[in-house]
């Protein structure tokens, strides 16, 4: 295998961490950039770490840090994007970057519009691809037709994610009627962020797949694979707690279809929920980059990142469709556990069944023995901001 390419993967966090692990394994050279100089993840054993200003308050330094390492590489680099403002600040810098590293990316069209929800889904409906009914609240009169048109309770979510996560840090809001539509518009609208209105789709939380994909330059997909989720937290609308890799057909055929009439270029990721009245497959939204849980699809055998890297490099990697099924990953034992009280509460899981299930998983987003300081400091920062926040509630109960 050449190796002589180094990756830079752009924006660290679980999900850089599995793609600067898949590609360190496999003996690539990794540089890993985030924004944060503390990052957990930047003490991986297969990282040199490179702090970046942010590409979303900063772009235009943040791409005057990349030019400057790309002027330093004797061979061009591969860009792996693990986060949607990296994704953006690649696409939007194509001709500027290109002259020194090797991507895959989406058209730029395409790319600005799935990042964009209300986008997105418009571009999925062209495609043919099943959506939940979605609403996008432009003005009062909108918000005056969806609330007598939607079905409740239905579910707001941002438009664009990235922005909305440091701002409410969840993904969205069950809207059970129209007074709880006004309250949480209201609740929004000092944040300037867009939002969407959508119709929930019945089922429970394994009724979730979520398919990967990369598709090459000859829009040929070399890789396809299926995972699904077991619990997710907040229970409803919420992160995946815990996870497995399983065999769908038809979501590999839809998530294929989608990417193929999209003309798409890259590693993505595709969730659909199966509608339980119907059984139909629903688009619930498509990340253009590496996702979470990439090092699941790692360890049960179809490397995503290494083969986006072979494949940039020119090294013709083979297609890629066979993999072990059932393989769990569990995010957080913590996280985990509220989910459980949850699904206990209505009366779904007992305490046997949920530490059975946490005793089955074997892949975790920190969690490696090979490779221990990211795990490690992620407690050590875990424990420090739960003290921060306990510190911070005495101080607030001495004041009143």
């Amino acid at each position: 295998m050449n190796t002589q390419a180094r990756a830079f993967v752009l924006g660290m966090g679980v999900n850089g961490l599995g793609v600067t692990r898949s590609l360190g394994e496999a003996g690539i050279r990794v540089t890993s950039v985030d924004v944060s100089r503390w990052a957990p993840e930047f003490f991986s054993r297969y990282c040199e770490p490179l702090v970046c200003p942010s590409p979303v308050t900063e772009p235009a330094k943040a791409l005057e840090l990349l030019l400057a390492e790309g002027e330093k590489l004797e061979r061009p680099a591969v860009l792996l994007p693990s986060s949607d403002a990296f994704a953006l600040l690649l696409s939007r810098s194509r001709a500027e970057l290109g002259r020194r590293f090797l991507f895959a990316l989406p058209p730029p069209s395409v790319l600005e519009a799935l990042v964009v929800k209300r986008l997105q889904y418009e571009l999925a409906e062209r495609a043919g691809i099943p959506c939940p009914r979605t609403f996008h609240l432009e003005s009062g009169a909108d918000i005056a037709r969806i609330q007598r048109e939607i079905d409740y309770p239905a579910f707001l979510k941002p438009c664009v994610s990235h922005l909305w996560a440091p701002v409410f840090g969840v993904k969205g809001f069950r809207i059970d009627g129209p007074a709880d539509l006004e309250r949480r518009l209201a609740q929004i609208a000092p944040t300037g962020l867009e939002v969407i209105v959508q119709s929930i789709v019945p089922g429970p939380n394994t009724n979730h797949l979520i398919v990967r994909a990369y598709i090459d330059d000859s829009n040929r997909a070399l890789a396809l694979y299926v995972e699904r989720k077991i619990r997710q937290y907040p229970t409803d609308f919420g992160d995946a707690t815990m996870v497995d890799s399983v065999c769908a057909p038809d979501a590999v055929e839809l998530g294929a279809a989608l990417l193929t009439r999209l003309q798409y270029r890259g590693i993505g990721a595709i969730e659909f929920k199966r509608d339980a009245r119907t059984g139909e497959l629903k688009l619930i939204e498509v990340n253009p980059r590496a996702g979470q849980k990439n090092i699941l699809a790692t360890r049960c055998g179809i490397n995503f990142p290494l083969l986006a890297y072979l494949d940039l490099t020119g090294q013709k990697p083979a297609p890629q469709t066979e993999y072990r099924v059932g393989v769990r990953y569990l995010v957080a034992v913590g996280k985990d556990f509220r989910a459980f009280l949850d699904y206990s509460r209505r009366g779904e899981l007992s305490f046997l069944g949920w530490a059975r299930s946490v005793l089955t998983a074997r892949v975790f987003p920190y969690l490696d023995w090979r490779d221990p300081l990211p795990f490690v400091l992620a407690v050590i920062r875990g424990f420090w901001r739960r003290l921060l926040h306990v510190r911070r509630l005495v101080a607030s109960v001495r004041v009143a």
